[in-house]
């Protein structure tokens, strides 16, 4: 105790030191375990930090992306004008029967077809065109009497309404009434083919059915499309079309007529030619003897050979026509707004200027409202 009270202020200093090594002690484990804390904490943010530039570094090159995609989106929009006009072309809308078809009752079809009849057997008769005969669709090639008249029934692809029409839908109607209008079209050709010349011949004029009433009444009258599939355009689902199947008789100037006269939207598919070559036998005698100069008389012949010679005659040729008749252009420009790029929600700006440069204006409103179903 004497040495307290000796040294009091010695122990102060004592006591003070302690308490303050105690507290910075405490200080120190708690700022430790802050500072481990905080440590991992940047950590975390780094790990962070490198994740989010690493997903970043995919878009680095934004900028230059999107001019480069404007850059082909443009060139995009020039190919598809040159497409459309193209398309266009072969579509041909100022003299497609599809696209000029004013709207008709059944009826009113039924009433043009009757009148086609009599209009297409007079033609034919004027232009000394023949036709196939009651009894027989497919006259003989090189079918003898050019002087024959042409039959007063043929019913050019629609003799099943001839004096007859079923209930058609308007819409069956109409595909029927097109097709009346295409094969009239068609049959002008084939008379402005014969021109002065004689021996043309129809051996028959083949269309699709129109439709279900149609395809129970239209018989030998109709196309089925076989192997002749993939001569087709529509068979890439690129245009819609109706496909007719023409055989005639005649010669070869004829067919170059008529081939010169299709113009889109006829496209000719398919041509074949079929010549039959007739010979006829005849016989020549050969006599193998030697003539005696001075004798008075000559000497009989020592042996008689009898050869058989060829003579080919030239007949007319039947000609088969494969035609497609473009009705429809189907350039899938929807196509390309599919639902990922819908759900990426395009830039409207950017989607009209396509349009309005490729020449697809008039989808502006469809492919509108394909963006506003995608939101």
């Amino acid at each position: 105790m004497k040495f307290l009270k000796e040294n009091t202020l010695l122990m102060v200093f004592i006591f003070i030191g302690v308490g303050t090594f105690t507290t910075l002690a405490i200080l120190s484990s708690s700022v430790s375990t802050e500072l481990e804390e905080i440590g991992k904490g940047i950590s975390r943010e780094k790990g962070k930090q490198e994740s989010t530039l690493e997903e970043l570094s995919v878009f680095q090159n934004l900028e230059f992306d999107y001019s480069q995609a404007l850059e082909e989106l443009t060139i995009l929009a020039d190919v598809e004008k040159k497409q459309f006009a193209f398309w266009k072309k072969i579509l041909n809308p100022r003299e497609n029967h599809m696209l000029k078809w004013v709207d008709k009752t059944p009826e009113s079809v039924n009433a043009d077809i009757t009148r086609l009849f009599t209009t297409l057997r007079s033609r034919c008769i004027a232009s000394e065109v023949e036709l196939p005969s009651e009894s027989s669709n497919s006259p003989t090639i090189g079918f003898g009497n050019p002087n024959k008249m042409p039959e007063n029934n043929y019913g050019f692809g629609f003799s099943a309404y001839d004096g007859f029409w079923p209930s058609f839908s308007k819409e069956e109607a109409k595909s029927i009434g097109v097709q009346a209008k295409i094969i009239k079209e068609l049959v002008e050709f084939i008379t402005q083919s014969a021109g002065e010349s004689k021996g043309l011949s129809i051996i028959e004029i083949l269309r699709e059915s129109a439709g279900t009433v149609d395809q129970s009444h239209i018989e030998d009258d109709q196309f089925v499309v076989g192997s002749e599939t993939q001569l087709l355009l529509r068979e890439k689902n690129l245009v819609n079309s109706l496909v007719f199947k023409i055989k005639l008789v005649g010669q070869s100037k004829h067919a170059r007529k008529f081939i010169n006269q299709l113009r889109p939207p006829f496209m000719l598919r398919n041509f074949s030619v079929k010549r039959d070559l007739l010979e006829i036998q005849t016989e020549r005698t050969q006599q193998d003897f030697i003539p005696n100069p001075f004798a008075g008389e000559p000497d009989l012949p020592a042996q008689t050979k009898k050869e058989t010679l060829p003579i080919v005659k030239d007949v007319n040729s039947e000609f088969s026509f494969l035609i497609e008749y473009i009705t429809d252009i189907n350039n899938g420009i929807e196509e390309i707004f599919s639902d990922e790029l819908l759900r990426s929600k395009p830039n409207p700006d950017t989607i009209n200027q396509f349009l309005t440069d490729s020449g697809n204006a008039d989808k502006l409103e469809a492919i509108k409202s394909l963006i506003t179903s995608g939101e």
